[in-house]
């Protein structure tokens, strides 16, 4: 971890929601092999996908799969894909264990920044019910279409809360959302409760394992 002695205080928070709020890249993962299953006969394996993809942009997944595998995606793959994920989330989706309750603990402006297409994002929130915690305060990379580990994302949400990146926290489960929050200057919190983010030496990375330590963590900047 960098030292942040010289950093100012945390003064605000940003959450990627994939993985980090919500508890969705098995779903995500598993629908993509549900569709590719239906449409080619590959037999693929979800938690080698989810391990693979987990918070890169969909399209270089799906794009990636189908040169692999010799395949032609299907004019419509996307749209029947998001209408699945749509009913998944909404019968199966869970926010994540612990985060609601560190949410309600820290006392700061925070928001949402997410690689997933903005109705993807309001389905996720409603579906766990979080959404009352952001308000408008939700961006998506598709609404700038630069997605990370550009930063560009984690600074559109740092000015529209008015907050200067230096102090802002982001909180990622993603090897390229890390990235995103060291180009962005900002001090990232790695959710990290199965050692999936790899060795960031240049971020300044705080990993945990248990939503119960972000508030204290957070707090101690």
């Amino acid at each position: 971890m960098t030292d942040t002695s010289g950093s100012p205080p945390i003064a605000a928070v940003i959450f990627d929601c994939d993985g980090t709020l919500v508890d969705s890249e098995g779903l995500n993962a598993r629908g993509v092999a549900e569709l590719f299953a239906i449409d080619h006969g590959l037999d693929l394996d979800a938690d080698v996908l989810e391990a693979e993809f987990r918070g890169g942009k969909f399209e270089t997944m799906i794009e990636t799969l189908a040169a692999r595998h010799g395949v032609a995606l299907a004019n419509d793959f996307t749209d029947r894909y998001r209408a699945h994920m749509y009913d998944l989330f909404e019968r199966e989706l869970q926010p994540m264990p612990g985060v609601r309750e560190a949410i309600e603990a820290i006392d700061l402006p925070m928001c949402v920044a997410s690689s997933g297409p903005e109705r993807k994002l309001g389905v996720a929130l409603a579906a766990t019910r979080l959404a009352n915690y952001f308000g408008d305060l939700v961006f998506s990379a598709y609404t700038i279409e630069i997605w990370k580990p550009e930063p560009d994302l984690f600074l559109t949400a740092a000015a529209a809360m008015d907050v200067t990146p230096a102090a802002c926290a982001v909180i990622e489960d993603s090897d390229a959302g890390v990235e995103a929050g060291r180009r962005a200057g900002m001090r990232v919190f790695g959710y990290d409760p199965h050692g999936a983010i790899g060795p960031h030496p240049d971020a300044d990375l705080t990993r945990f394992s248990d939503f119960a330590e972000l508030p204290a963590l957070i707090a101690a900047g």
